[in-house]
């Protein structure tokens, strides 16, 4: 998001004033939701009875022009972990690439229907933070934390991935797709030979409008040779 303002003007803000802003505005959502509060890296953590959620916040410092705030959200799954780690973990050094499902704030709405999907806040003044701060809790309130729900089990993510068939391949992280086809094997409810078919044939038409790396396709090859035994 540009800022809202559009001002060329000094930056009003100390980082500080940001941070405690958006803890204020986010704290009594994710409490309810069960997350706790995590100072020293500024995340929220829930453990569910099968999964664990993780919403990290990230604050980019360009003083004297802005702050640039975003977050990343990642929901592990043991069950699903264990798979990825049979054919990624070589190939793949981050942490992160194990995650079941891995988002990030341009994955979600706006808040403001005329703008487009954004990959961050940029925060000048206090219009730009108080902006920032009801449009991030819109998401978290309406979309986010809805989301985390629906996700908390492998057994959850299979029928949410049914009923959403394009919604891993929308988000064009090659780790969601696997995702997706892991939960098809496991729970046994979907054609896990068709569905392959299908992601396969929405990442060639993806990779074609550059909108998704082309490793993503050989990921997927080797994840569906993983698990087709």
């Amino acid at each position: 998001m540009e800022s809202a303002s559009k001002s060329t003007s000094a930056l009003e803000l100390w980082l500080k004033d940001v941070q405690s802003y958006l803890y204020k505005m986010t704290r009594p959502l994710m409490e309810h939701a069960r997350f706790s509060f995590h100072r020293e890296d500024y995340s929220y953590r829930r453990k569910n009875k099968k999964s664990t959620d993780e919403l990290s916040f990230i604050f980019l410092n360009c003083y004297p022009v802005n702050y640039r705030v975003s977050f990343i959200l990642e929901i592990r799954h043991p069950e699903v972990r264990q798979v990825k780690e049979s054919f990624m973990k070589e190939i793949l050094q981050k942490e992160s690439h194990l995650c079941s499902i891995i988002l990030n704030l341009k994955d979600f709405p706006s808040g403001d229907g005329q703008q487009e999907r954004v990959k961050d806040y940029s925060i000048t003044n206090e219009r730009d933070l108080f902006m920032a701060g009801d449009w991030l809790s819109q998401i978290l309130q309406y979309e986010l934390i809805p989301l985390c729900d629906q996700l908390s089990s492998t057994a959850h993510m299979d029928n949410f991935f049914a009923s959403k068939p394009e919604w891993s391949l929308n988000t064009h992280s090659g780790g969601n797709i696997c995702t997706d086809l892991i939960v098809a094997k496991l729970n046994r409810r979907r054609d896990f030979e068709e569905r392959y078919v299908q992601l396969m044939e929405g990442l060639h038409q993806r990779i074609q409008q550059q909108l998704i790396s082309p490793e993503s396709r050989q990921l997927l090859s080797l994840c569906y040779d993983a698990i087709k035994k």
